[in-house]
């Protein structure tokens, strides 16, 4: 079996980065930094999303954060790109966005994952938007099910920031 490059990767998930569940983001509203969280059933259309913001113009610099239970679906990277305000030891990512440039961090509520935030995806959001100097120019980009969608919404509320939130695909 061929393994798949991460360009043919990046073809097959494009498509789905407008329409996470029938309803684009609407790119033209992000601001200069991009917050994205996403759970298991969001992972595609975040992935596809920071891929597309991190070519906009102008710049916009994603920052992903992902929330998943053990089995991880990848084998995580220790990230080479160090986000200030993270907790120390906090740094499993996503491969393919470290191979992109693209900061990302991984959150696992159950724990016991070497290098995970061991809380949501939305606690470690919290604790870097507490210690990021100004945060009115964050976007918040959120994907998932309903309880990762319900906590972007307050955190975004919270911080009063811009969001957008979307139903991920069931399919």
């Amino acid at each position: 079996m061929k393994m798949k490059t991460d360009a043919s990767l990046v073809d097959m998930i494009a498509p789905l980065a407008s329409a996470p569940a029938g309803e684009p983001f609407d790119l033209g509203a992000a601001t200069a930094r991009a917050l994205l969280l996403a759970d298991e059933s969001g992972i595609t259309p975040i992935v596809s999303l920071a891929r597309t913001l991190r070519g906009r113009q102008p710049r916009v610099k994603p920052f992903a954060l992902f929330e998943f239970a053990p089995p991880l679906p990848f084998r995580p990277q220790p990230s080479r790109i160090m986000i200030p305000g993270l907790p120390v030891g906090i740094i499993a990512a996503l491969p393919l966005l470290e191979d992109w440039g693209i900061p990302s961090r991984i959150a696992c509520p159950a724990g016991d994952q070497p290098g995970c935030f061991e809380g949501t995806a939305t606690d470690l959001a919290r604790g870097w938007l507490d210690i990021s100097q100004g945060v009115a120019d964050v976007t918040v980009f959120a994907c998932g099910g309903e309880a990762l969608l319900a906590t972007a919404q307050a955190l975004a509320d919270a911080y009063r920031l811009a969001r957008q939130t979307r139903a991920a695909s069931s399919s």
